[in-house]
């Protein structure tokens, strides 16, 4: 097997400044740092959002079936369709597996089992330092009815995960970190 290029990083080429919030929001925060770039000596100030680490669910159902949800999101102005998702609160101590629970529960009102962590990302590195957590539960069963937040209105609904691949290709599910879920997902499968 050829052996990938792996560039030394020892050094960012970057010597850090200093380092503040300048923004705040109910949802993520505006932070600025200030650096200077090593090798041409330029002061840069750079601006990157605060955010929580978040959870994506991949909850499957006895009936191989996925847990969807629909809801509008006012980036793309539209409805989405998408999985059951949200940020990891500071009570949960930075728990990807319980806030995934806790979130299934909430937008579903579905519960599951063997809770496991199938993937990691950083969801836009130039951007955010946060990670994004894609939590897969089995033999999800309807327990109560949702619990939403009053700035949530979203609809439930399962999805056959013969039919996950055709709602890809057709562009029906387009937002990137639930395709990123699903990638996590397809390879958990095919690594059983």
């Amino acid at each position: 097997m050829k052996k990938l290029y792996m560039p030394d990083d020892s050094s960012t080429g970057w010597e850090h400044i200093s380092r503040k919030t300048v923004f705040t929001t109910p949802i993520f925060n505006i932070g600025m740092e200030k650096a200077r770039c090593v090798r041409s000596g330029v002061e840069q100030n750079f601006y990157y959002m605060e955010c929580f680490n978040w959870v994506i669910v991949v909850a499957i159902t006895p009936e191989d079936d996925i847990l969807m949800v629909r809801q509008y999101r006012p980036g793309t102005r539209r409805m989405e369709y998408e999985l059951p998702a949200g940020g990891i609160e500071i009570s949960e101590n930075d728990d990807p597996i319980g806030a995934g629970a806790r979130e299934l529960l909430e937008e579903t009102g579905y519960r599951g089992i063997n809770g496991r962590i199938i993937g990691q990302v950083c969801p836009n590195p130039g951007l955010q330092g946060n990670s994004c957590y894609f939590i897969l539960f089995d033999d999800c069963v309807k327990i109560q009815e949702q619990n939403l937040e009053d700035t949530e209105a979203l609809v439930p609904f399962k999805v056959p995960v013969s039919e996950i691949d055709r709602l890809v290709n057709e562009r029906v599910i387009n937002h990137a970190l639930m395709l990123n879920a699903l990638y996590f997902f397809e390879m958990s499968r095919k690594n059983k």
